[in-house]
């Protein structure tokens, strides 16, 4: 049987192709998590295939571009990216407060030197759990920190920063939801 938190697991272990592949050869109520909502319409007019190729919103923040892409964007493909980089030592990211999701979330952080990209060139701290109660996960290789739904994280920050990295995080929902109330006790 295959679970989003089985394939979550196997992109997070970089096993992204084999789990796609996986659920895409499983006919049957469970690869409806990957092929449920794609839109089977490929052309856009001009040509057979142009509606494949989805141009991305990079948006510039100050120093730093990123994009962001769901469902909507992406044809329905039930899958959201948020694709950034660590420019210097200080928050990380735009949640600044502990939040969760009714969706489980995987975040990267990997080197951005094509040559070596096992050199994350940081110091990286990822709070995991609710505020109050947080835990401190520091760390300075390629990370991929697996997120559960209902597990409070953030926020992020670069402890030590001697060159950009990429942070990404991937979620497998069409549209990415973010829950900052606190939680009950």
């Amino acid at each position: 049987m295959i679970t989003r938190r089985k394939v979550m697991k196997a992109i997070a272990s970089g096993g992204a192709a084999a789990a796609a592949s996986g659920a895409l050869a499983a006919p049957g109520a469970d690869s409806g998590v990957l092929l449920g909502s794609v839109s089977r319409e490929t052309s856009d007019g001009k040509t057979r295939y142009g509606k494949c190729l989805v141009p991305l919103p990079v948006r510039k923040m100050g120093e730093m571009s990123m994009f962001a892409a769901g469902a909507d964007l992406l044809n329905g493909f039930p899958c959201n990216i948020i694709y950034a980089f660590g420019l210097e030592a200080g928050p990380l990211g735009l949640s600044r407060e502990p939040h969760v999701h009714d969706h489980d979330e995987v975040v990267y952080f990997i080197g951005s030197d094509p040559r070596d990209i096992g050199d994350l060139g940081a110091e990286v701290n990822f709070k995991i759990g609710e505020k109050g109660r947080e835990e401190d996960h520091v760390f300075s290789v390629p990370t991929a920190v697996v997120i559960p739904r209902g597990v409070w994280h953030c926020p992020m920050e670069t402890l030590k920063f001697r060159k950009p990295f990429l942070c990404m995080a991937v979620s497998l929902t069409g549209k990415y939801e973010y829950h900052y109330s606190e939680p009950k006790p």
